[in-house]
């Protein structure tokens, strides 16, 4: 919601494809083929994809308004899903077609997209922080067994949550993409997008506070998301229509910028949730010791193959009610030191540097009290991250 909180939510939105899920990892029934989905968003992106003129919202992107005007040739019930805040808090509004008579039912298709820009234009994110990973996922679970395995995709593809959190140093010049799909396929983090394709808007556009994407990050950017998609069984259709940003419109949520350095060296960025090493409840002690330390070691080759002169073992963790993030923070440093403690052990030799950002963590996953992804989102929360960079606290949203 460049445009302001609205105008980018509905960008959000527009990364979905064909169908609605409860949440991630829960699918539901597969919906008719009248049913669209799109993902938008990115709160530091686009403006938006819906004018704000002094006329009536519009969809300005050309290519993308032909392609939604194609789908609106029957009763379509359309689901928004934003990527930026909680991808979970989808919308679905139902466009029927007017067929009293000849001329209503060929004028139809236009006034449903100008239903649509409106309720694009009102839709606002709750955290700035974008988590694009789990918008596509979302959206490629239900297309997946669908007629039409389309998903609308209007996004920067900067993402600043989820296990693609960029702030991580994630993307260099000589990032291994192979290398970061790896790591989200042993994690189980690959989106579900058997035969989807997904057309994509808005690559690299960018907003401030998020300074403007090197060419050569742009390039990754496409690399990236192109690697992902694949690798989830879809393929990937990059547009070019540039829309002119303008400056935002009231008070957004704050989001993390990404810093993206031309430092030839090959960056450092390794994510280890939870799933992977885990901590007994309310303590810096592994659930199961040997898994950990099996785990930790198999990881020390791939550092030490970095040529990184020092690293950062940043922990991270969920935002508890009633617990303090100051409380947080100290669990949080004794679990990093932890894991370079073994580390250690296992025979790396590079130079680490231990924090705890408790749940200011940059990437984290919005915790939207009272929702049904809670628990998923405190999970995705419980993490230690390594980079080469020091990391800095984030704003805490949600």
């Amino acid at each position: 919601m460049d445009m302001g909180n609205r105008r980018l939510m509905a960008a959000s939105a527009l990364l979905m494809t064909a169908a609605l899920v409860a949440g991630c990892g829960e699918a539901e029934a597969v919906p008719p083929a009248g049913q669209m989905v799109l993902i938008a968003g990115d709160r530091q992106g686009m403006a938006s994809i819906v004018d704000e003129s002094g006329r009536d919202p519009e969809i300005i992107i050309a290519s993308l308004r032909d392609q939604l005007m194609n789908r609106f040739d029957r009763d379509m019930t359309v689901s928004v899903i934003p990527a930026d805040g909680d991808p979970r808090t989808a919308q679905t509004e139902m466009y029927e077609l007017d067929t009293d008579n000849p001329t209503q039912r060929a004028e139809s298709p236009e006034k449903r997209l100008e239903d649509l820009s409106e309720n694009l234009a009102d839709l606002q994110a709750s955290s700035g922080e974008s988590d694009v990973l789990s918008a596509l996922d979302l959206g490629g679970r239900p297309t997946a067994d669908s007629e039409r395995k389309i998903l609308y995709v209007y996004d920067s593809g900067v993402s600043t949550a989820g296990p693609l959190a960029m702030q991580n140093g994630l993307l260099g010049p000589q990032t291994d993409v192979a290398e970061i799909v790896e790591q989200l396929q042993d994690a189980g983090n690959v989106p579900h997008l058997d035969g989807v394709e997904v057309h994509w808007w808005g690559m690299g556009q960018v907003l401030d506070p998020q300074a403007t994407v090197p060419v050569w990050a742009r390039t990754k950017l496409q690399e990236l998301w192109t690697a992902v998609v694949e690798a989830g069984g879809g393929s990937a259709v990059f547009h070019d229509d540039t829309v002119q940003a303008t400056a935002p419109t009231g008070d957004l949520p704050e989001v993390t910028p990404v810093t993206f350095s031309d430092v030839v060296a090959k960056p450092v960025s390794v994510t280890l949730p939870e799933s992977q090493v885990s901590f007994q409840p309310d303590t810096a002690d592994f659930a199961d010791r040997a898994a950990a330390e099996q785990t930790l070691t198999e990881l020390v080759s791939s550092l030490e193959s970095s040529s990184a002169k020092s690293l950062w073992v940043t922990g991270c963790t969920a935002n508890p009610e009633g617990v303090s993030a100051e409380q947080m923070q100290r669990l949080s440093e004794q679990r990093a030191r932890t894991i370079a403690e073994s580390l250690k052990s296992a025979g790396l030799s590079t130079e680490l540097h231990v924090q705890g950002l408790g749940p200011d963590c940059p990437g984290r996953t919005p915790e939207v009290a009272g929702s049904a992804g809670l628990e998923a989102a405190q999970a995705k929360n419980r993490r230690v991250l390594i980079t080469s960079t020091e990391l800095s606290a984030a704003a805490l949203q949600g």
